[in-house]
């Protein structure tokens, strides 16, 4: 499974054989088949072990559904989209390759993972709106506007721009963000988000910093793993 989503994500479908994952995973290419049918039930089987990281934390749906202020609640979301998407770039490249290259049958397993996901977002921000909290924008396209531009935005920073490489941690990514989405739906009269990713991501607070190293974490596994290129597939 691990060899498949190696080279799936690299290679694409087409361009990824199972003779080849087979070696990589240094087992017969007649041992894969026998646990999978066909090339395309492997890919979706690899695809699904990475769509399962896909998920809102129970701590922070729970301050969505409690209709949080989004001050908070706003940098919390996209701190999560940071961490998840920056970080796990083959999840990234198996959506796109999933869209695009096996466009058939993509619907009913992308549904069943990014739904759950989605849905909170879209749910939290149409009652901002209600409530004068938000701008009454579609909240369907604003929240999908805040996922994919925090998915594509870092890959093509630096084709469409003559800005250089981006954010240079997942820490500043995250404060822009939630600046410029912040500003985008809610109303001037509101103060700025905070911008500590520690506490938006439910960092345990009052302890030394170097007790809490999730963030620094995160920065150095999106500086070694993570660079624009692999977000195009390329």
């Amino acid at each position: 499974m691990e060899a498949a989503v190696q080279l799936f994500s690299r290679q694409g479908f087409a361009g990824s054989s199972t003779h080849e994952i087979a070696r990589l995973a240094g087992v017969s290419e007649v041992t894969v088949f026998r646990h999978f049918a066909r090339k395309k039930d492997l890919f979706w089987a690899a695809t699904e072990s990475r769509l399962r990281r896909l998920r809102i934390s129970k701590e922070l749906r729970g301050r969505l559904d409690a209709d949080e202020n989004p001050r908070t609640a706003l940098p919390g979301v996209v701190a999560l989209l940071v961490e998840t998407f920056h970080n796990q770039p083959e999840m990234v490249r198996l959506l796109y390759l999933s869209l695009f290259e096996l466009e058939h049958g993509a619907e009913r397993i992308l549904r069943k993972y990014l739904v759950p996901f989605f849905q909170p977002i879209r749910e939290y921000l149409a009652r901002c709106a209600s409530t004068g909290l938000a701008r009454d924008l579609d909240p369907s396209i604003a929240a999908l506007a805040l996922m994919t531009s925090i998915v594509a935005h870092h890959g093509l920073y630096r084709v469409v721009t003559s800005e250089g490489a981006g954010y240079a941690s997942t820490d500043d990514a995250t404060s822009a963000y939630a600046e410029f989405w912040f500003k985008a739906l809610m109303f001037e009269s509101f103060l700025p988000p905070v911008t500590n990713t520690d506490e938006c991501l439910g960092a345990p607070q009052g302890n030394p910093p170097e007790q809490w190293t999730r963030a620094r974490a995160i920065r150095q596994s999106a500086e070694a793993i993570y660079s624009p290129t692999q977000a195009l597939g390329t």
